[in-house]
């Protein structure tokens, strides 16, 4: 313990002469004290001495330093993968049986010089063994060591031992994940590592999403292993019908085909195909030869109309925007020649519209009448006193024929959609737009996603907004040159994405028709087997606003005919069901509630897919194992050899007891026992003092 003072040191002997001096002048004799013995002056001198010294050596703003020493044993921690792929290997009857016993074994030998912390990895992390089934399924190496950080970054963790087979599927390469542990590691190898014969669909690419009655294609990566001269048939299997086949032959040890179906979307909603090989001759593991994948055929896509005064490179730019996404179809054609029906399209973007041709405002005229969400995009050849006559929440007033370079301003807090980091990034570095000049009006209800900036200085004068005429949406772009945006896209990030999407986002709240029901469900489509099902529900009265009263219901039944049932739980102004993981299969819902008195059911249908990543592989990767125990300070072993990990921990040197010093600094005054001695020094004194007959 130490006493440290803020102020110089030599002040605690003013301190004590100021005492002393105060002390003496208070008991010297005179004729207060007179009738005082001298020792019982000296003595309560000195009482008076020691409240003065103390109070004054308050003032000097004493801490109180105090030094702890505390030792950490250090922390070994046993991993075991958890996942399917370990069970699938010729030793799985072992590891059934007596790996669990081994392990157990282990950790007790351990726990005579460390503490230990047991871990099962795979699809998560999770603490201790009682999970151990081996029916994960993936495999995260990285997950893994990240969550090790988490929990023993700032602890004396002295080794960590994994017991793996050493195939991950999911994740980053867990060999530079495992570098920022800081820690031997100490891998036991399990699993086979021999080559067998075996066809594998290593992998699909295809489209999330087709459109009902077009052709969509599916690229399969097949891959063969001790399989010279060998065949198979290649099916893709839709509800029971082969919709693709082809016979492959393959050549040499080792073998790589990739074919290209393309499949024609016949029927609408989320589809099944399912990609099989019939087995090779003599193959032992035939799990890895089927994959299913999971598409969704929409009936139609959305349509988009874009009416343009002249030809301009805005129109391109936003029409190679707008169609990179496949739920919209984009039709372009100059105002004064289209003749259609405006029925079909779920938006209209006018670029540089209302003009100075009647044929060709009579579009801006109909689409209104009828209803249509629409976009201006303005520009030098709009006729602003007809713009501002349509009433859409914006005008330009003293327009004087000319045009300024406006800069964007992002507005924060946008509410309508939401905005990537590299979307928000972009409006930092975008070129400005060709803005006329004038002062705009903008209705009160008008939101900015983007408003003008001239220079340094913000305006509140829209550049990107959003308005709302008569329940419909209306949609402004106050000048031309938006081509330039897209190419600063990709010249910042290689990739058109980060305008496209915006783009995009734009056109799904414009067309999208607003919701009027009463009772609305959010459920998911097609999840995997180890995902947990959640579903969201929102409730509204007659007077359409939100209610969390009435009691939400699902059932959910499956293909077999097994029906389970939930009731939703209430979460602020919505309603949310986690229905947990459920068995690979088809499954129907039907929700229910009761507003103002009447029945509201909806249903609709999910497809729980197998995981398959675990059976697409099961030769095991010892090599990762080596490069990790190697790059980490430790050594792999095998499965038989546990009983040497304690000898090799110890002889790492890592896993050392730590001694740590623990200071900490607390005010004097702080101390009760001080202030409880001066109020007795002081009531003492004065007790003395008046059974002397002073005062």
């Amino acid at each position: 313990m130490e006493i440290i003072f803020e102020h110089p040191s030599w002040l605690i002997l003013v301190c004590a002469l100021s005492a002393a001096l105060l002390a003496v002048f208070l008991y010297r004799r005179d004729r207060l004290n007179r009738h005082i013995g001298a020792g019982l002056r000296v003595f309560l001198g000195f009482m008076r001495f020691v409240v003065y010294f103390l109070v004054a050596i308050f003032l000097l703003h004493p801490l109180v330093k105090s030094t702890e020493q505390e030792t950490e044993e250090p922390v070994i921690v046993i991993a075991q993968d958890n996942s399917e792929s370990v069970m699938l290997a010729a030793d799985s009857s072992y590891m059934r049986t007596q790996w669990k016993t081994e392990l157990e074994r282990l950790k007790q030998e351990l726990e005579a010089n460390y503490q230990v912390r047991t871990f099962t990895f795979g699809d998560r992390l999770n603490e201790g063994m009682d999970s151990l089934l081996f029916q994960e399924k993936t495999t995260d190496l990285s997950a893994l060591f990240d969550g090790l950080y988490n929990r023993f970054s700032n602890r004396n963790l002295g080794g960590i031992i994994i017991a793996s087979d050493g195939i991950y599927n999911v994740g980053k390469d867990p060999r530079y994940t495992g570098k920022k542990l800081n820690a031997p590691i100490f891998t036991v190898a399990l699993g086979d590592t021999t080559q067998k014969r075996d066809i594998r669909v290593a992998d699909v690419a295809n489209n999330k999403l087709a459109y009902l009655g077009n052709t969509f294609p599916i690229e399969i990566a097949v891959e063969a292993t001790k399989a010279a001269n060998q065949r198979s048939r290649l099916d893709i299997v839709h509800n029971g019908k082969i919709v693709f086949t082809e016979e492959l032959t393959f050549n040499g040890s080792y073998a790589l085909e990739t074919r290209r179906a393309l499949i024609e979307a016949d029927e609408a909603g989320l589809q099944r195909y399912t990609i099989r090989m019939s087995p090779l001759e003599n193959e032992e593991r035939v799990a890895n030869n089927v994959r299913d994948v999971f598409i969704e055929v929409l009936e139609t896509r959305q349509k988009v109309l874009m009416l343009t005064a002249a030809p301009h490179p805005d129109i391109n730019a936003m029409r190679e925007a707008i169609a990179s996404n496949l739920n919209y179809e984009v039709e372009v054609a100059l105002a004064r020649e289209f003749d259609k029906n405006l029925e079909p399209y779920s938006l209209i973007i006018f670029h540089q519209l209302p003009g100075g041709q009647p044929n060709e405002n009579r579009w801006v005229d109909a689409a209104l009448e009828q209803g249509k969400s629409s976009l201006f995009v303005l520009g030098s050849q709009t006729n602003y006193n007809r713009f501002n006559d349509l009433n859409l929440g914006y005008a330009l007033r003293g327009y004087r024929g000319t045009a300024n370079d406006i800069y964007a301003s992002y507005a924060e807090g946008f509410p309508y959609f939401k905005l990537n980091e590299q979307q928000q990034r972009l409006f930092r570095e975008l070129p400005p737009l060709s803005v006329p000049a004038g002062d705009f009006e903008t209705a009160a209800g008008a939101v900015h996603l983007l408003s003008q900036r001239v220079g340094m200085i913000e305006t509140d004068m829209p550049l990107w907004s959003f308005n709302q005429v008569q329940g419909e949406k209306i949609g402004l772009i106050a000048g031309e040159g938006i081509w330039r945006w897209r190419m600063v896209s990709y010249l910042q990030q290689e990739s058109h994405r980060p305008f496209d999407e915006l783009m995009s986002s734009m056109v799904q709240y414009l067309a999208s028709r607003e919701d009027r029901r009463q009772f609305r469900i959010d459920a998911p489509r097609d999840v995997l087997e180890n995902e947990r099902i959640i579903f969201s529900a929102e409730v509204y009265n007659d007077s359409y606003e939100s209610i969390t009263d009435p009691e939400v219901e699902l059932s959910l039944t499956s293909e077999e005919g097994a029906e389970y049932t939930f009731t939703f739980g209430r979460a602020g102004n919505f309603y949310r069901l986690d229905a947990g993981m459920l068995p690979v299969g088809d499954y129907e819902w039907t929700a229910s509630t009761r507003i103002s008195g009447r029945s509201q059911k909806l249903q609709g249908q999910l497809t729980v897919a197998p995981v398959q990543l675990e059976s697409a592989n099961t030769v095991a990767d010892h090599g990762l194992l080596f490069a990790l125990a190697d790059e980490n300070g430790g050594q792999m072993t095998y499965a038989g050899q546990l009983n040497e990990l304690p000898a090799m921990i110890e002889a790492s040197g890592e896993a050392v007891a730590l001694t740590y010093e623990r200071s900490s600094l607390i005010d004097l005054i702080n101390w009760q026992w001080l202030l409880f001695l001066l109020l007795t020094l002081l009531s003492a004194e004065w007790l003395i003092r008046k059974r002397s007959g002073s005062y």
